[in-house]
């Protein structure tokens, strides 16, 4: 469970990475700086971390993300859709938090073609944690498990 667990938070998340980056690129709205904004958090904010350290922070809370919805599922035993994208919606609303603690510029909490995109971008994170899981759990990748 664990090396699942690993490879379905680390592609999603990745993949998150990339959708923020992408549409940072195109519309040089920050919403890749905010995705890896670490900068008021206490001790952490004192080192220049570069973006591959950024990035496993943002891997790292995928992953609890991802175990979250194991076990949300396990116990809740509820479709996993809703608990795929009703995770990654909760997970989008640290949007405004983040906008509003940021030291660095990032989108305003009113931008509201950057909340398109954030929460856009973390609803295909959940939909991607559901088919990943899917695709490790109930096919022939990794082995089957029931």
């Amino acid at each position: 469970m664990v090396i699942r667990i690993l490879c379905i938070g680390g592609i999603a998340g990745i993949a998150l990475s990339a959708w923020m980056y992408l549409w940072q690129q195109i519309t040089a709205i920050k919403v890749y700086t905010l995705l890896f904004n670490v900068d008021f958090i206490p001790f952490i904010r004192q080192v220049d971390w570069n973006d591959y350290m950024l990035n496993l922070f943002h891997i790292i809370i995928s992953w609890a993300i991802v175990l979250v919805y194991f076990l949300s599922k396990k116990k809740l035993g509820r479709n996993r859709w809703i608990i795929g994208i009703g995770l990654s919606l909760c997970t989008a609303c640290v949007y405004f938090p983040l906008s509003l603690l940021a030291n660095q510029p990032v989108p305003a909490v009113d931008d509201w073609l950057a909340i398109i995109i954030w929460f856009f971008g973390h609803l295909l994170y959940g939909l991607l944690i559901v088919k990943l899981t899917d695709l490790f759990y109930n096919s022939k990748f990794l082995g089957k498990q029931s």
